[in-house]
């Protein structure tokens, strides 16, 4: 029988009726054995303490409070851009009290 070329990698050849190369039959196995099962609970990785979301590294209300820091960033850069171009503050500098005592 003559060897023939693995269809998956096209690199190694094949021995006798295999339809894949040794190699890429050891990786198909091993990405199953890492791949989590559908009825496999992940946690959170944030808290721990609750089953993330399916496709996320985390929960629902760690989700939740991630959206709400990026938002409250985004306002609070929202903010400082608007104090940096207030035209009110460039015409009436505020002026330090350094000599006054009370």
């Amino acid at each position: 029988m003559a060897l023939r070329k693995c269809p998956k990698c096209e690199l190694n050849y094949l021995r006798g009726n295999e339809t894949i190369c040794r190699v890429c039959a050891a990786e198909m196995d091993k990405k199953r054995r890492h791949e989590p099962d559908e009825d496999e609970i992940i946690m959170c990785t944030e808290c721990g303490e609750r089953p993330a979301v399916r496709g996320k590294d985390l929960c629902e209300e760690c989700l939740r409070e991630q959206k709400r820091q990026a938002d409250l960033e985004l306002h609070a850069d929202q903010v400082r851009a608007d104090e940096a171009d207030d035209p009110i503050e460039e015409a009436f500098p505020v002026e330090d009290d350094e000599d006054s005592t009370d």
